[in-house]
């Protein structure tokens, strides 16, 4: 063996140096007049290798030695084939396209008055399904660029200054990236990416956004899903129900490979319905998709973007399988002021078919970065990417990486910091921060403003918050938090700290510990806000915050166990106090109107104490159990992607008998989201639990709900919207439901006026039943939403058969 090993070796290097690499066919296309074609699919006849050109039309496909028929393919422009004789040199072919020529005169209307289109669109929905289930797996190389571009900013959003420190002055780029993947699927839509190579220009730390699934618009599906633009999702011209949403014309029909290629026009019946726009061309006969040149533009009521271009070339795999070959998005956007636009290209090749996947293959794991992707080399890419840069891209790698080592000296990082830790009046209300770059860390004081208080236990109030963040390698992150404060009516100083240290990012792994003294909500979930009980308890004259006061001392746990199971566990230490009101103060006196007492059980006595000052000791577990969960591994982190499936969370917290507080609490929550398609989405969670054992129990341990008595609401899945804060807080089973549904402009984008302002309608229900209230209470609501930035609802109670309250609730989602 120790002979063989340097033998091996030895013959690996001679037969690696004497290897035959193949050379490049280069080359730019244009039209007849001479101008340049941009994207233009260029691939060996018969087979998916290929590239496409670039936005100057330019062209590099590597070959080894042989004699091969390339195809030169665009739509509008007859297909163009040349025969190339490859050696080992580099060979130039200009290559020169003629508009295709288009059949229109035989484009007629027929007998019944239907235009033509109508029968060949019939027809391809009958083969959608058979297409869309034709393969039942593959696998393919995915290679995609991606260019993002500023066109006009403002200086300033919402008071805050914005930098664009990479934005190039002169071309605009502000992100330009380039990926090589392996992709995998498997019906009816199991996926799994790899991405074996990233570059980011300007930054060789960082990994490309790029992904193989995002650029994979599958218009045999019926419903095509890109929750980005729209959850309600978008129908796709051949859907079954195509017919319903769409208006079809034959364009026009040409010959290519001898396969008559029809060229259709489609556009909406309703301007405002979820569909697009352009041409699809059909391979008559056989009916499969040839090619797509559609957009979708804001009519469709897409979010965040102006317009986006579809562009989908599909090449024969093998005679009787057709799929993707080259995909290009072209997007333009208008957000805030700031606008811009950008292109995304795919090339997908060397596709396998029905490949032996390993047992377990399809894990949960979409997209697995390795942690050398973004290592590679300019040789590497010079290689490796099929479609050239452009003069301007290069540019922007050559600028960038250039300055990429200046930026990230001390000296650089140290004069950014200079001027952005400058004090700013802006202080006061959004806060002061104070960076070190260099050495990964930052502190943070919160703004003054929103530490001002009122309440009728403190009177007036305020402090500080107080971070400090350092981030070390590997993602692994501290964090310290220190807040203080002082009331001035009830003359008490408080404070805590709380250090978070994560040290696995992968599995989700920290732990916590930290400290204080504090007055603390009696429902530990805090259902109001200070800021909100100030405006109320001042203007109003109704002092919902019901406030204790807590000395403790706590630790955390969280780490997963295995993909889907989450586990958590946490103790504490706790003396509590009972807190009375100190001042009456009012800034507004409403008729008829007084301040309820700080004893959330009997809020019109004043005298009597909420409790006897007690101490506890609690141990908690939770385990959560997110079923078949779907997640992306990058270098030194794991992130979670949208579950599709039910998740289950198992409490159990426990007080020590030692102790004043001792009892025993078991809960379970379910909770889920059901995708309607084009009826938009509906969520919902299930609550039960008990007190297994409760021989002492003070009632900041009871349960309970989230209630909400004020017209501001948060619209938390779990919380109500016209419930008393404590008036149901529970010792005995309990158990609640929520459930709500959103249209996603199902309705609303059918008025006129109304769909221009693109409001999600919203309907659901709340219920909760205890012993207490053996009939149960009973919520109905239905509202409307602008993203997630605005929200109002009209809710109607009812409890023991008897409506018991109405209401508008209002949420801000700044």
């Amino acid at each position: 063996m120790r002979v063989i090993k340097p033998l091996f070796f030895l013959f690996a290097l001679f037969f690696g140096i004497f290897k035959t690499y193949g050379a490049n066919l280069t080359g730019k296309i244009t039209d007849q007049s001479g101008q340049t074609l941009p994207f233009v699919v260029v691939y060996i006849d018969g087979t998916t290798n290929g590239t496409t050109a670039n936005v100057d039309g330019e062209y590099t496909l590597e070959l080894k030695p042989g004699t091969y028929t390339i195809d030169f393919q665009l739509i509008g422009y007859t297909l163009r084939r040349e025969t190339v004789e490859m050696g080992t040199a580099n060979i130039i072919r200009n290559v020169q396209l003629k508009t295709e020529g288009i059949k229109i005169n035989e484009v007629v209307v027929n007998g019944n008055g239907r235009d033509p289109a109508y029968g060949i669109i019939s027809q391809a929905i009958e083969k959608r399904k058979f297409y869309q289930e034709q393969v039942e797996s593959y696998s393919c190389d995915v290679y995609i660029k991606g260019v993002q571009k500023i066109t006009k900013h403002p200086d300033k959003i919402l008071g805050r200054e914005i930098h664009f420190n990479e934005l190039d002055s002169t071309s605009g780029i502000i992100y330009l990236s380039e990926s090589v993947s392996k992709f995998n699927f498997k019906q009816p839509d199991k996926i799994r990416e790899e991405m074996i190579s990233s570059k980011v220009s300007g930054n060789n730390q960082a990994f490309s956004y790029n992904q193989a699934s995002d650029m994979l618009i599958d218009f045999y599906k019926n419903i095509i899903q890109i929750d980005e633009l729209s959850e309600r999702g978008l129908v796709s011209p051949i859907a079954n129900n195509a017919m319903f949403f769409y208006k079809y014309h034959l364009a026009g029909s040409f010959v290519e490979n001898g396969k008559v290629i029809d060229k259709i026009q489609v556009m909406p019946k309703r301007e405002n319905d979820p569909v697009f726009r352009g041409y699809i061309y059909i391979q008559e006969d056989t009916w499969r998709i040839h090619s797509t040149d559609l957009y979708l533009c804001k009519d469709a009521q897409i979010r965040f973007l102006d317009t986006l271009f579809i562009n989908q070339s599909y090449l024969p795999v093998t005679p009787d399988v057709w799929l993707l070959f080259s995909n290009k998005y072209k997007f333009i956007f208008n957000i805030l002021g700031i606008s811009g636009n950008g292109v995304y290209l795919s090339i997908n090749k060397n596709y396998a078919i029905d490949p032996d996947f390993p047992k377990n293959f399809f894990n949960g794991e979409l997209l697995k970065i390795d942690d050398n992707s973004n290592k590679k080399d300019s040789t590497y890419w010079n290689q490796t990417r099929p479609v050239p840069l452009t003069k301007e891209e290069n540019l922007d790698y050559t600028r960038r990486d250039s300055i990429h080592a200046k930026h990230e000296t001390k000296e650089y990082l140290d004069s950014i910091d200079a001027r952005r830790n400058k004090f700013k009046i802006s202080a006061l209300y959004l806060g002061y921060r104070y960076f070190n770059r260099y050495r990964k860390q930052f502190f943070f004081i919160s703004p003054v403003i929103q530490t001002i208080g009122f309440n009728t236990v403190q009177g007036l109030n305020g402090g500080l918050t107080i971070g400090y963040t350092k981030n070390y390698e590997e993602s692994k992150r501290l964090s310290i938090v220190a807040s203080g404060g002082y009331g001035f009516s009830n003359e008490r100083g408080y404070g805590d700290v709380n250090v978070t240290y994560s040290f696995n990012p992968e599995k989700f792994s920290f732990f916590t510990i930290g400290g204080g003294v504090k007055p603390v909500q009696f429902n530990g979930e805090n259902p109001i806000t200070p800021f909100l009980n100030t405006l109320y308890t001042l203007i109003e004259d109704q002092n919902y915050m019901k406030l204790y006061q807590k000395a403790s001392v706590h630790a955390g746990y969280t780490t997963e166990l295995v993909n889907g199971l989450l586990f958590t566990a946490g103790t504490e230490y706790a003396d509590r106090n009972a807190l009375m009101n100190t001042t009456n103060y009012k800034l507004f006196k409403v008729p008829g109107r007084e301040y309820t007492s700080n004893n959330p059980q009997y809020p019109q006595n004043d005298s009597a104490v909420a409790f006897p000052d007690n101490k506890s000791l609690t141990v908690s577990a939770q385990l959560k159990i997110s079923f078949r969960q779907e997640y992306y591994t990058l270098p030194h982190q794991k992130i979670i992607a949208d579950n599709k499936y039910p998740v289950l969370i198992l409490d159990y917290k426990k007080a020590f008998g030692g102790f004043n507080a001792n009892y025993d609490l078991a809960k379970v929550t379910l909770s889920g989201t059901f995708n309607l398609k084009l009826l938009g989405k509906t969520t919902y969670s299930v609550v039960a639990g008990k007190f297994l054992s409760q021989n002492n129990v003070g009632f900041m341990d009871y349960y309970h709900f989230a209630g909400d008595q004020i017209i501001f609401s948060s619209f938390g899945l779990n919380s109500f919207h016209l419930l008393d804060y404590y008036k149901y807080s529970t010792t005995g089973p309990f158990t609640e439901g929520h459930i709500q549904h959103n249209f996603e402009g199902f309705i609303l984008n059918k008025i006129p006026l109304l769909r221009k302002l693109k409001l999600d309608e919203l309907v659901g229900a709340n219920y909760m039943r205890t012993n207490e209230m053996p009939g149960g209470y009973v919520e109905f609501f239905a509202g409307v939403q602008k993203f997630q930035a605005f929200r109002i609802d009209y809710a109607v109670s009812f409890s023991q058969n008897a409506r018991v309250g109405q209401g508008i609730r209002i949420g801000i989602g700044f």
